[in-house]
């Protein structure tokens, strides 16, 4: 989907302990070439669906170009294009999921990877939530659905995936329901009932998934399950 404001920028930082979104400053641009000048990028970057990693002196040059208030400290800070769900009238818990769970607003977190995972990509958090599931505030749960045929081939290899599941404690009920959720909808194919289900589940609010469903249709085609929840 292309932007509605391709010239709206986000700088996030993410706090290591918790692998959540910590801090965050939103700014507006001339142009995407201004922002790729100023950061010494090429032509073909800055595209709507990359991120981008930035050094501390990449972050220092938007900061001080765009007089913004932003400092993460040694915190790790990316560059974020602008997405629809940026002005929801509340925050997505998409890579704030620790952190909310810490603060008891947030049941339960799913994660999916590639199973076999071949990319390398740091998709899971496994190591900032394995204290907590040590200490038992959070139940952890792992699933392997094995490749299918019709499942993406990776280096001559056909991929299934790989969910985890973390609740909670007194909450595990969730990871079963979330669990029998998918396997339906694997069978039946996604739709609007599955995509407000998944997000109470997930924990957010009647009224928040009042207003994602009003996006949802306005946004995705019918059967297509949305991942930005």
């Amino acid at each position: 989907m292309d932007s509605k404001f391709p010239n709206v920028f986000y700088l996030r930082a993410t706090d290591p302990v918790t692998a959540s979104i910590a801090l965050e400053a939103r700014f507006e641009v001339k142009s995407r070439a201004e922002v790729r000048l100023l950061l010494g990028m090429p032509d073909d970057e800055l595209t709507d669906n990359e991120i981008y990693d930035l050094e501390p002196s990449l972050v220092a040059k938007i900061v001080s170009n765009y007089s913004l208030w932003f400092e993460p400290g040694p915190m790790p800070v990316e560059l974020h294009p602008w997405h629809h769900t940026d002005d929801y009238p509340y925050k997505i818990h998409t890579n704030r999921e620790l952190l909310l769970m810490l603060a008891g607003t947030k049941p339960l977190a799913a994660f999916t990877d590639n199973y076999l995972s071949q990319d390398g990509i740091y998709i899971v958090p496994e190591h900032e939530f394995e204290p907590h599931v040590a200490s038992g505030l959070i139940v952890k749960r792992e699933e392997i659905i094995p490749p299918r045929p019709g499942d993406p081939v990776l280096n001559g290899q056909r991929i299934g995936k790989r969910r985890v599941l973390y609740a909670l404690r007194g909450e595990e009920w969730r990871i079963d329901a979330y669990i029998l959720l998918w396997a339906t909808a694997d069978k039946t194919g996604w739709n609007e009932g599955f995509e407000r289900l998944e997000g109470s589940l997930l924990g957010y609010e009647d009224w928040q998934n009042d207003f994602h469903m009003e996006q949802y249709r306005r946004h995705f085609k019918p059967g297509a399950q949305n991942n930005k929840k």
